[in-house]
């Protein structure tokens, strides 16, 4: 178990799966739901699923994005989440500046990560993904959610 506090506390250990939220900066004034940039962010998180990390739930909403992925362990060693994390909001952010012609921050630094503690939990969880554009009053229907989807793993449980 690995511990590191900034603003937020972050515990990590290898082998297991997370429920994370990463949120736009205040100051960068984008739409992260637009085409352009949700396809961008779902191409980020997809791009190394199966190879860093299994992805399952992730929905993308105008300020924030939340996914639960599980970072791989290979040749005994776990990827910290941070890294991942840096990674994934590294390249967005440049991509998404360089497509909007903008530059600055667009991601808040630390990101909001919870251990997800069990098959009911990771439920929770994705349910909250699943609805939150309709708790947000973007849709009625979270099955009209285009920015919603799953990762090529089925969560096999905890």
């Amino acid at each position: 178990m690995r511990k590191r506090k900034r603003r937020l506390p972050h515990y990590e250990e290898p082998g297991q799966t997370y429920f994370i939220t990463f949120t736009r900066a205040p100051e960068a004034h984008v739409d992260l739901t637009d085409e352009a940039i949700s396809r961008t962010i779902i191409a980020a998180l997809r791009h190394f699923a199966g190879v860093r990390y299994h992805l399952y739930d992730y929905t993308v909403m105008p300020d924030h994005v939340h996914a639960i992925l599980k970072p791989m362990i290979r040749n005994g060693t776990c990827e910290p989440l941070s890294g991942i994390m840096h990674s994934i909001k590294s390249w967005t952010a440049n991509q998404i500046n360089q497509r909007l012609a903008r530059s600055g921050r667009l991601w808040l630094d630390e990101s909001y990560d919870h251990i997800v503690r069990g098959q009911k939990d990771y439920e929770v969880k994705a349910r909250y993904i699943w609805l939150n554009p309709v708790k947000a009053g973007l849709v009625d229907d979270p099955a009209e959610w285009s920015c919603w989807g799953r990762g090529d793993e089925e969560h096999e449980g905890l």
